[in-house]
């Protein structure tokens, strides 16, 4: 099987995994939001941010540069799985000391058990790494499928039923090592690695994966930037607001980009010596990914105001303007985002892009903090459009790809989009004193028509891009 066939497989089986987990997940999120309350989402937002900042550090990007490497031997993964160890408890009972002084520079007592508890991830992390990164390697798309399918149900059940029963803001660190046990329980059963500690003939992974981790943990600090800023200077509750409105409106992102990066990183690894090949499939990945992006994410943004109201209650009223706004660049960042991942793929680290964004964000959302939850909104949305008008043509550079091809990617969706958004608008002035649940429905359909329609008008190839993934697929 040629390795395009692998990686198309593997979207086929982790998009059907995927789209299972996210009907599942949007399911629970959409029930137990009504259960708990914004204030219970602010402090897990605060823990999640601070937990994922160790957690990159730990694992150091030894998983990645076990992909990465043409030839492994036992003797070397046992070593890289010893200093995955080390790392990730060691760091996790650094996470879980200093709980308190997060909770203190915060001002939130709870928040201290919520990190302890949390720490928990780190022992996960630390012994099942290697195997994860085997079967990632091993390009074992169906396998991974069902893993990442799993570990989202028992997540989403466990959070549920402890909402349920009135555990609160438990529920959501309970339900979240949930998952992460029954995925590290399930990879362990597949490739297992015993630990040696010693760090003779880890030289190449530790260098390859400590520029990239070091790349991660900056975007990720810069990323994050925002909730630590709400966390310190706005209440719980308005943190938990701007964390949920973020979270409906970059949770497509977040499950199609782990399905494309899972997919694109071991196939990149493997055509880095092929250029013309890689910008091919690059930019029809792209195409295809900006038809179904700009359709769901400015169709998000567009009926917005219903979909909170009707879906999450009354008291997320302000999560409004935030879903509205983030939505519309979410398609921007998952074209940047695929494209990032190539750039790594390829082993091009860049370091100075994280620099770009390490000044701009935290700037940003410093200035817009004071206008509270819309303000980081707005402050999210020109960092982003400012960052990427300086990254994105150093990243096409390093892959011999014009960024004049990326953006276009976008042009036919965005025009498509725009009347999409334009008549939805119209719809809601001409539904006013109709009811939500009768309007939503009615915008959803006119939308997707309308989209459909302009799209196929404006681009040629839509069609036949789609009939050739579809075909390529069922091979």
């Amino acid at each position: 099987m040629s390795i395009e066939h692998q990686a198309l497989s593997g979207l086929k089986w982790m998009g059907a995994a995927r789209f299972l987990s996210q009907t599942a997940s949007w399911a629970v999120t959409l029930i137990v939001v009504r259960l708990l309350t914004p204030s219970d989402y602010g402090l897990v937002a605060i823990s999640t941010v601070i937990v994922s900042i160790f957690s990159t550090t730990a694992e150091l990007g030894l998983g990645a540069a076990l992909v990465h490497v043409p030839t492994l031997d036992r003797q070397t993964l046992a070593r890289v799985a010893g200093l995955a160890m080390v790392l990730n408890l060691g760091l996790g009972g650094v996470v879980a000391l200093s709980a308190p002084l997060a909770a203190w520079f915060f001002d939130q007592a709870e928040l201290a058990r919520v990190i302890q508890l949390s720490s928990l991830h780190f022992v996960l992390a630390a012994v099942s790494i290697v195997p994860q990164a085997l079967a990632y390697r091993d390009m074992n798309f169906r396998r991974n499928a069902a893993i990442e399918l799993a570990s989202t149900l028992a997540a989403g059940a466990t959070t549920l039923l402890l909402a349920i029963h009135g555990a609160g803001v438990w529920s959501l660190v309970l339900g979240s090592l949930a998952g992460a046990t029954v995925r590290a329980a399930m990879f362990l059963r597949g490739q297992t690695v015993w630990p040696v500690f010693r760090l003779s003939g880890v030289k190449t992974h530790v260098t390859y994966g400590g520029a990239l981790a070091t790349s991660r943990l900056a975007w990720l600090v810069i990323n994050q930037t925002d909730v630590l800023i709400a966390g310190r200077f706005l209440t719980p509750s308005a943190v938990g607001v701007y964390s949920v409105s973020l979270h409906l409106a970059t949770l497509p992102m977040q499950r199609v980009m782990s399905i494309v990066n899972q997919v694109v990183f071991p196939t990149v690894a493997r055509l880095q010596d092929d250029r013309p090949r890689l910008r091919e499939r690059l930019l029809f990945g792209l195409r295809v990914l900006g038809y179904v992006s700009v359709a769901v994410m400015w169709g998000i943004s567009s009926i917005a105001p219903e979909l909170v109201v009707l879906a999450l209650g009354s008291r997320w009223h302000d999560a409004i303007y935030p879903l509205r706004l983030v939505s519309l660049l979410i398609p921007l960042r998952m074209v940047s985002g695929v494209v990032s991942t190539t750039v790594i793929g390829v082993g091009a680290l860049d370091l100075w892009n994280t620099a770009i964004n390490l000044v701009v964000l935290p700037a940003c959302f410093l200035i817009g903090v004071r206008w509270g939850v819309n303000g980081l909104a707005t402050a999210w949305a020109v960092a982003l459009l400012a960052v990427l008008s300086t990254t994105l043509p150093r990243q096409c550079a390093r892959l011999e790809v014009s960024v004049r091809d990326v953006v276009l990617t976008l042009r036919d969706p965005a025009l498509a989009g725009g009347v999409m958004y334009v008549i939805v608008t119209i719809g809601r002035t001409l539904l006013n004193d109709v009811a939500n649940g009768y309007k939503l429905p009615v915008l959803i359909l006119t939308g997707a028509a309308v989209y459909l329609s302009c799209l196929s008008v404006l681009s040629r190839r839509v069609w036949s891009d789609l009939r050739r993934l579809y075909a390529a697929l069922r091979e």
